[in-house]
């Protein structure tokens, strides 16, 4: 549940931001939830990915999740469908992502969404925020992989790279 106190939500599909970082900095969640708190004021960031049930998750990424949740972040995961090895395919992320965009929204403090997807699936989820919630969606991603119908719909298009400064990992 979101604090209160909190202003701005960040909403990250970290399977988005792995295949979108490929050849380019890699970004550093902390630094970049820093960076949103002090443009937006409070921010409570949520990550969704989801995992492989056949093989759990792999150590080094519980690591990260370990990590991302004592900094304060709230990491959610759903099952992958199985398939045949290495063809898995994600379920249900597209739509806890969204169902957290839409209730965020109808909370009153939060002034602010900002998105780290480049799904056009978040299309249907974004507009009802901006048009029943009124609120201000920030699409923040690489300047790669991103459906042109996000970008339209989005209050505004912030690229990483023009942040690197400040949100790459050191």
């Amino acid at each position: 549940m979101s604090d209160e106190k909190t202003t701005a939500v960040w909403l990250v599909d970290v399977g988005y931001v792995v295949k979108a970082s490929e050849g380019k900095f890699k970004l550093d969640y902390v630094r970049a939830e820093r960076m949103l708190a002090e443009k937006f004021g409070a921010t409570t960031t949520y990550l969704f990915n989801g995992y492989d049930t056949a093989y759990g998750i792999p150590s080094g990424l519980q690591a990260f999740y370990d990590v991302m949740t004592r900094h304060g972040m709230k990491v959610s995961l759903q099952p992958m469908q199985s398939g045949p090895p290495g063809i898995n395919q994600q379920r249900r992320v597209d739509v806890d992502f969204s169902a957290h965009l839409v209730w965020q929204a109808g909370l009153p403090h939060i002034n602010t969404l900002v998105v780290t997807t480049g799904d056009q699936d978040f299309v249907p989820a974004i507009t009802l925020v901006r048009e029943q919630f009124d609120k201000r969606v920030v699409l923040f991603t690489y300047d790669a992989m991103v459906h042109s119908d996000l970008v339209g719909i989005a209050s505004e298009w912030w690229h990483f790279e023009k942040h690197a400064e400040h949100i790459s990992r050191r």
